[in-house]
């Protein structure tokens, strides 16, 4: 007599089907998953700018500026050195290093964040006018959570977590 080994095109489809089950369960929350990382990637990714141009402006003593690209921060950024505090690069304003845009991220930068940041020498954010700069960037996705990174008097910067339905513009 012979013995066969292996499945019947009956378990088979009955196996894929179980499979497809399983997947199309799953699929929505790997999904909210990879949003979830998306946003933390883009979080960290900008606060290590924004620590970069600090602690650039400190250690060469030159003041630096980190500017949003376009006037949208989720579009990319530019890290340059910034003599004159104006924001804008110039052709003999050596430029330090720059950020592609942020895949389905979106930055709500404060008022006074709106364009540019610049650090002085000392490390102090300040605006344009010579005050001293505070402000903040809200980073939003599709997701029940956002980030907020909080830039305070000195120019240090840290990174808080938060909800996004009381942070993120509808």
């Amino acid at each position: 007599m012979l013995k066969r080994t292996g499945f019947s095109l009956i378990e088979l489809l009955v196996a894929l089907a179980i499979l497809a089950i399983a997947l199309s369960i799953a699929a929505p929350g790997f999904g909210q998953l990879i949003e979830e990382h998306r946003l933390q990637v883009a979080t960290r990714e900008l606060q290590s700018a924004l620590n970069q141009a600090r602690a650039t402006a400190a250690l060469s003593g030159q003041p630096v500026s980190i500017a949003a690209l376009e006037g949208n921060w989720a579009q990319g950024w530019t890290l340059f050195v910034d003599s004159n505090n104006n924001g804008v690069r110039e052709p003999s304003e050596p430029l330090l290093s720059t950020h592609a845009a942020l895949a389905h991220i979106t930055v709500v930068p404060d008022a006074t964040s709106l364009r540019y940041l610049h650090y002085t020498p000392g490390g102090y954010s300040i605006q344009p006018s010579g005050a001293f700069h505070s402000g903040h960037f809200v980073l939003c996705a599709n997701t029940p959570s956002a980030a907020r990174i909080v830039i305070n008097r000195a120019g240090r910067i840290r990174r808080e977590a938060g909800d996004a339905n009381s942070l993120c513009p509808r």
